[in-house]
């Protein structure tokens, strides 16, 4: 399949809103940062935005280039089982798998830019009130929900591209 050169088609409706969506929520982070910094005057605030950030500009990158990186570099997209199933397919088919596959990482931009959001209040609220608590029990249901939703996500695509 690397040796072919794929259809290049853009992203998925749902993909961009997701990146939008993701987008906002690590903006929205970085003016929690700014709020809870003006109150309690600790510029540690800004480390959780700053770091969520890097990681939404690589993701982005990574989609942004995702057909170079593929042709390029097959092993960094290590999903065997699916283009063990789609190889055989014609290249167009193969295209919308992959256009499907990165709507998958624009899922994780979503939430990644929900965690930001929620670390950064927990920390900042934390600090306010002098507490040490930060929302545990709303980490751990934001992850569980990203892995469910990306096993999910896959699962359609593995079932689309089965028959």
């Amino acid at each position: 399949m690397a040796s072919r050169k794929l259809k290049k088609y853009g992203l998925e409706g749902a993909a961009k809103i997701l990146i939008t969506i993701g987008s906002l929520l690590i903006l929205l982070s970085w003016f929690t940062g700014v709020y809870y910094s003006g109150i309690t005057g600790k510029a540690t605030l800004f480390i959780v935005p700053f770091i969520f950030t890097c990681v939404l500009a690589l993701l982005l990158l990574m989609i942004r280039y995702r057909y170079t990186l593929f042709e390029k570099y097959p092993y960094l997209m290590n999903l065997p089982s699916l283009f063990y199933r789609i190889r055989k397919r014609s290249t167009g088919n193969q295209s919308i798998a992959f256009r499907m596959i990165f709507t998958v990482h624009a899922l994780v931009i979503a939430f990644l830019g929900l965690l930001s959001l929620v670390l950064t209040i927990s920390i900042g609220s934390s600090i306010r009130s002098g507490s040490t608590s930060p929302f545990l029990y709303e980490y751990i249901a934001i992850i569980a929900i990203l892995i469910i939703s990306v096993l999910f996500q896959y699962r359609r695509i593995y079932i689309k591209f089965s028959k």
